[in-house]
């Protein structure tokens, strides 16, 4: 686990992990998406979400994931 900026408590460590997992199980046809502080979940191939309406990509959401800080901004 590369955690360089600094040591993890063990709750942290164990949330990570729990996600390295779950990353393993995800299915290929779902999409993990930050959207203004959001994580949301959308089908891979759902075109709406790509669109520039907003009102699309809303539509395009099939779970809103609550509880998660995300940012959603590129490197």
């Amino acid at each position: 686990m590369n955690h360089e900026n600094g040591s993890l408590t063990q709750a942290e460590a164990t949330a990570i992990r729990s996600l390295q997992r779950l990353a393993r199980k995800w299915p290929r046809s779902l999409t993990l998406a930050s959207m203004g502080g959001s994580l949301v979940v959308v089908h891979t191939d759902d075109d709406r979400f790509d669109s520039s309406s907003g009102i699309e990509r809303q539509e395009a959401v099939l779970e809103d994931i609550r509880g998660i800080p995300n940012t959603g901004g590129d490197w």
